[in-house]
């Protein structure tokens, strides 16, 4: 989640679909050893549990992600 939330204060928000491809390889080959492949759904639900607890992410408008300021 912090290379989501450093690509986010670099880039603006963004929605998890623009998000993976940024991702770095390592990342992408560490979520398919642990057989959980990422998706734009997968990716969104995670962010939505980080963003109901008031951590890293904020929801902005068209389904997009903001880095938490604050």
């Amino acid at each position: 989640m912090q290379e989501i939330a450093e690509l986010l204060a670099e880039r603006g928000p963004l929605k998890p679909a623009e998000i993976l491809p940024e991702l770095r390889a390592v990342t992408h080959r560490g979520a398919s050893l642990h057989k959980d492949s990422l998706t734009p759904g997968k990716l969104r639900k995670r962010m939505d549990v980080r963003v109901f607890h008031g951590r890293y992410f904020e929801p902005r408008d068209e389904g997009r992600y903001a880095r938490k300021v604050g």
